[in-house]
């Protein structure tokens, strides 16, 4: 899975964000605001990642057990197909 190719990554005053544009933005017509964490999620996601790609990614970067990384990355990843945005 991929974000689509749609979806644009920015960052202004420290502030990391993602929006829709082209003809996604007719179905999603906002922004997502990340925390540092799920910012890292969406910079993978721009090339193919699976669940395990990403868990193995965050626990290499971060400080954390891996069923805490799972359980964030597993949510972050439900909220993305719901909005309809991953490939």
């Amino acid at each position: 899975m991929k974000l689509k190719e749609e979806i644009v990554l920015g960052s202004i005053d420290g502030n990391d964000f993602a929006i829709a544009t082209g003809e996604l933005s007719k179905k999603f017509n906002g922004i997502i605001k990340n925390n540092g964490t799920a910012s890292y999620i969406f910079q993978l996601l721009k090339t193919e990642q699976s669940e395990d790609s990403i868990v193995c990614a965050i626990l290499e970067k971060y400080e954390v057990d891996e069923a805490t990384a799972r359980a964030d990355v597993k949510e972050i990843l439900e909220q993305l197909k719901a909005l309809d945005i991953l490939e």
